[in-house]
């Protein structure tokens, strides 16, 4: 029980640490902090196993220190690109917009709006429209299409009769197949 009540405690006050006030605190302290808490981290690993770091080959004791001399220096360079955009080592943080919401029903009645044009540019109903007096616009599609396909194979020589004759054959050409 002698270890389990102060490690609760413990427990409990780094997690109101962590959820209070370790957000408050700006990009700048959490970097200046953290190489703080990574040095004396490597110090008192030093302390703890010094003969070890004496006893082992001087390669040896660089690849201990790798991890710790790039995160070091990465640390570097984020306060750095902190301090380059932010100069007062603050980070601006802008106001969220005021959204106003539409009414329900008045959206609906939009949409419904929207829905009742397209309809009406598709059926030809709408009497707006200019083109109205030719019919839907797939007519006019329809009426588009037959006049390029008339276009092309009349520049193409290509007859009704030619036409006719050329049913019975294998094959045809792309034109007919259109």
């Amino acid at each position: 029980m002698e270890f389990f009540i102060p490690g609760l405690l413990l427990f409990l006050v780094s997690i109101l640490v962590v959820f209070l006030v370790i957000p408050k605190f700006t990009p700048l302290i959490v970097a200046i902090l953290s190489i703080v808490f990574l040095s004396y981290g490597v110090y008192d690993h030093y302390l703890l196993f010094a003969s070890e770091y004496r006893l082992s080959t001087w390669q040896e004791s660089l690849k201990g220190y790798a991890p710790a001399i790039m995160i070091f220096t990465i640390l570097l360079y984020i306060i750095y690109t902190i301090l380059a955009f932010f100069t007062s080592g603050s980070v601006p943080v802008p106001a969220a917009p005021n959204i106003i919401e539409a009414n329900q029903s008045s959206v609906t009645n939009q949409i419904v709006k929207s829905l009742n044009k397209v309809t009406n540019v598709f059926t030809g109903n709408n009497t707006n429209n200019k083109n109205a007096k030719n019919g839907s616009l797939l007519n006019q599609v329809t009426n588009t299409l037959n006049n390029s396909l008339n276009t092309v194979t009349n520049s193409l020589g290509i007859t009704n009769n030619a036409k006719r004759n050329n049913n019975n054959k294998p094959s045809r050409s792309f034109v007919e197949t259109f």
